[in-house]
């Protein structure tokens, strides 16, 4: 298999035993990392010099809705119920596998380049089998890893059919894709469902649905804010008592969320993903980072929908802490304490993107840290760039100050899929792709 050995780095491994190494070496042997130290010998490695870069894992998207990108832009001023209005109930339901296809590919090439490895693709606009398989047939292409969520589409109802509450996932859907093209847990696709969760579906929808995830070995993901007006009044109590809470499944947003009921999350082992940039947007409650590592969790982080704001991880790690700092200084200010605050530092956004997530998507043993035996999933970032120069300190030059037009180099799996700024996917597709989206968008946009 062949051998790539990245020289002279500066290493944030985000592995606790290997640390940060200035002028460290990474040897890739086909698809997983060989070795990381110093003055690694590798004869017959082609040899990368990466002299003035920090290279750090992949980073990991936890939670993204990669078929909306046509959309971008859209909700930016957006305040209150409209993302439903004018998404699920306007524009979902025009969307053709076509467009689901060309908003996948382009997002996910988007991530690509901005250093995020892995998507959690959580994919709720999937009204057909063809949606879905066109959805795949996207992340396949665009070379990244990615776990393809199984959703549910939320259409204002049609006279005489049942709301979308009352709708159990479909098992007939799930049994084809998982002992079809998403069987395997090891491929770069693999599987998971989106599933309505205690807040959007009934109790029967709900235990029917954590329950087919599990009889096919799946994690489950679902939204949940915790607001008294959810459908199951008892939510995450109730399926601790049913024996269906666990480390597979995976709960997104939660603001609103009692601590007793967080904390029975946490305690179970299910992981909790917050995208602040998007709930800032129109929520008071803060996002769950904080509260989820005060009872001992491990935050994930994700960007959700490009519709309201940027996607890329750099941008959502720094406004993840930056949000919680600021919640954590209210809360300083409020109980009168005197003396030196502590304040969050800027490693824990950069474990949020990287281990942490790796951790929420059941995916730890595999990628989210510089560690062998661990797929090469590895981003370089220039350092040497005007925005970037000079880097004191590697960590927060990546959280504060790095972007998409940093990263020089992308593996995903041992595989160049971004080199020298650019990413190895055709120049010329990419203008076709921009302008079939582009046409996408405007069609879409004219039926509302």
């Amino acid at each position: 298999m062949a051998k790539t050995l990245i020289k002279n780095a500066t290493i944030i491994s985000m592995d606790p035993g290997i640390g940060d190494i200035e002028g460290g070496d990474i040897l890739l042997d086909g698809d997983l990392i060989a070795e990381v130290g110093k003055l690694i010998e590798a004869p017959v490695a082609e040899v990368l010099d990466a002299e003035e870069m920090i290279v750090i894992p992949g980073l990991v998207n936890a939670h993204l809705h990669t078929w909306e990108t046509a959309l971008r832009g859209i909700g930016g001023d957006w305040a209150g119920r409209e993302y439903f209005r004018i998404v699920h109930a306007g524009l979902a339901p025009v969307y053709t596998p076509e467009d689901t296809y060309l908003g996948n590919l382009m997002g996910a090439l988007g991530q690509l380049h901005a250093g995020t490895t892995t998507i959690f693709d959580w994919c709720h606009n999937n009204a057909t089998p063809a949606h879905s398989d066109a959805a795949i047939d996207a992340l396949f292409e665009a070379g990244a890893r990615a776990i393809f969520g199984h959703g549910t589409v939320k259409p204002d109802p049609k006279e005489g059919k049942p709301h979308y509450s009352r709708i159990p996932h479909p098992p007939g859907e799930i049994k084809r894709l998982r002992s079809g093209r998403l069987s395997g847990d090891e491929a770069l696709v693999t599987m998971a469902m989106a599933i309505l969760g205690p807040d959007y579906s009934t109790l029967e929808v709900t235990l029917h649905d954590f329950r087919l995830a599990r009889e096919y070995g799946l994690l489950s993901s679902a939204h949940i804010w915790g607001t008294p007006d959810r459908l199951v009044e008892k939510g995450y109590f109730l399926l601790e008592k049913e024996g269906l809470l666990g480390p597979d499944h995976n709960v997104v947003h939660g603001n609103y969320l009692e601590e007793d009921e967080l904390r029975v999350i946490v305690d179970s082992g299910a992981s909790v993903t917050a995208t602040p940039p998007v709930e800032m947007q129109k929520h008071p409650a803060e996002s769950l980072t904080g509260r989820v590592l005060a009872l001992g969790g491990r935050p994930s982080i994700g960007a959700d929908i490009e519709i309201y704001d940027g996607g890329d991880m750099f941008h959502v790690m720094r406004f993840a802490l930056q949000s919680q700092r600021i919640f954590d200084n209210q809360r300083f200010a409020a109980s009168g304490q005197t003396g030196e605050k502590s304040i969050l530092p800027a490693r824990r956004a950069l474990e949020w993107a990287t281990i942490n997530n790796a951790h929420a998507l059941n995916l730890e043993d595999r990628i989210g840290s510089i560690t062998p035996g661990k797929q090469a999933d590895l981003v370089l970032i220039r350092t040497g760039d005007i925005n970037m120069f000079p880097v004191n300190d590697a960590v927060q030059a990546v959280v504060f100050h790095a972007g998409r037009e940093n990263v020089d180099t992308v593996f995903v799996a041992g595989r160049k899929v971004k080199e020298a700024g650019a990413l190895n996917y055709p120049a010329a597709s990419i203008s076709r792709l921009k302008g079939k989206l582009e046409d996408s968008a405007r069609r879409l946009l004219g039926a509302l």
